[in-house]
Protein backbone atom coordinates (compact mmCIF):
# COMPACT_ATOMS: atom_id res chain seq x y z
CA UNK A 1 0.00 0.00 0.00
CA UNK A 2 1.40 3.38 -0.89
CA UNK A 3 1.81 6.23 1.82
CA UNK A 4 -0.83 7.99 0.30
CA UNK A 5 -3.98 5.58 1.05
CA UNK A 6 -2.19 4.38 4.48
CA UNK A 7 -3.09 7.61 6.46
CA UNK A 8 -6.35 7.79 5.41
CA UNK A 9 -6.68 4.76 6.80
CA UNK A 10 -4.73 5.12 9.74
CA UNK A 11 -6.90 8.33 10.68
CA UNK A 12 -10.23 6.83 9.63
CA UNK A 13 -9.29 4.11 12.40
CA UNK A 14 -8.46 6.41 15.23
CA UNK A 15 -11.73 8.25 14.85
CA UNK A 16 -13.66 4.88 15.00
CA UNK A 17 -11.77 3.95 17.65
CA UNK A 18 -12.20 7.65 19.56
CA UNK A 19 -16.48 7.46 19.24
CA UNK A 20 -16.71 4.09 20.70
CA UNK A 21 -19.24 4.66 23.74
CA UNK A 22 -18.42 2.84 26.97
CA UNK A 23 -20.61 -0.05 28.72
CA UNK A 24 -23.61 1.87 30.44
CA UNK A 25 -23.52 -0.45 33.20
CA UNK A 26 -20.34 1.06 33.65
CA UNK A 27 -21.06 4.89 33.75
CA UNK A 28 -23.68 3.55 36.28
CA UNK A 29 -20.67 1.98 38.42
CA UNK A 30 -18.93 5.19 38.14
CA UNK A 31 -21.88 7.41 39.75
CA UNK A 32 -22.45 5.17 42.26
CA UNK A 33 -18.69 5.02 42.94
CA UNK A 34 -18.57 8.65 42.92
CA UNK A 35 -21.89 9.43 45.25
CA UNK A 36 -20.48 6.56 47.68
CA UNK A 37 -17.17 8.56 47.82
CA UNK A 38 -19.04 12.51 48.56
CA UNK A 39 -21.49 10.29 51.34
CA UNK A 40 -18.46 9.17 52.58
CA UNK A 41 -16.50 12.36 53.05
CA UNK A 42 -16.60 13.87 56.90
CA UNK A 43 -14.62 16.41 56.75
CA UNK A 44 -17.22 18.01 54.26
CA UNK A 45 -21.18 17.96 53.50
CA UNK A 46 -21.17 16.71 49.68
CA UNK A 47 -23.98 14.31 50.09
CA UNK A 48 -26.54 17.07 48.09
CA UNK A 49 -24.26 17.08 44.91
CA UNK A 50 -25.83 15.86 41.51
CA UNK A 51 -23.48 13.02 40.12
CA UNK A 52 -23.89 12.23 36.14
CA UNK A 53 -21.37 9.59 34.14
CA UNK A 54 -21.46 9.31 30.63
CA UNK A 55 -18.75 7.57 28.63
CA UNK A 56 -16.40 8.17 31.38
CA UNK A 57 -16.73 11.49 32.10
CA UNK A 58 -18.39 12.89 35.55
CA UNK A 59 -20.39 15.69 35.63
CA UNK A 60 -20.84 17.55 39.64
CA UNK A 61 -23.56 19.86 39.40
CA UNK A 62 -25.32 21.48 42.82
CA UNK A 63 -23.96 24.36 45.34
CA UNK A 64 -21.82 23.52 48.42
CA UNK A 65 -20.62 25.37 51.42
CA UNK A 66 -16.72 26.54 50.25
CA UNK A 67 -14.22 26.76 47.45
CA UNK A 68 -12.55 23.62 49.31
CA UNK A 69 -15.66 21.76 49.31
CA UNK A 70 -15.77 22.18 45.57
CA UNK A 71 -12.36 20.74 44.79
CA UNK A 72 -12.80 18.00 47.62
CA UNK A 73 -15.99 16.76 45.32
CA UNK A 74 -13.43 16.79 41.88
CA UNK A 75 -10.68 15.53 43.33
CA UNK A 76 -13.00 12.49 44.65
CA UNK A 77 -14.40 11.97 41.43
CA UNK A 78 -11.20 12.01 39.61
CA UNK A 79 -9.86 9.10 42.01
CA UNK A 80 -12.46 6.77 40.68
CA UNK A 81 -11.18 3.70 38.38
CA UNK A 82 -12.86 4.38 34.80
CA UNK A 83 -13.15 8.52 35.32
CA UNK A 84 -11.83 9.95 31.96
CA UNK A 85 -12.77 13.66 33.04
CA UNK A 86 -14.29 15.59 35.42
CA UNK A 87 -17.21 18.47 34.48
CA UNK A 88 -17.08 20.51 37.82
CA UNK A 89 -20.06 22.72 37.84
CA UNK A 90 -20.23 23.06 41.29
CA UNK A 91 -21.32 26.74 42.60
CA UNK A 92 -19.80 28.07 45.85
CA UNK A 93 -22.87 29.31 48.22
CA UNK A 94 -21.58 29.99 52.06
CA UNK A 95 -24.35 28.93 54.19
CA UNK A 96 -26.52 31.89 55.86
Amino acid sequence: MSARLVRPLVAIALMIGGCATMDPLEDMRIEAEVKARLVGEKSENLTRIGVLSTNGAVYLSGNVESAEARASAETLARGVRGVTRVVNTLDVRPAP
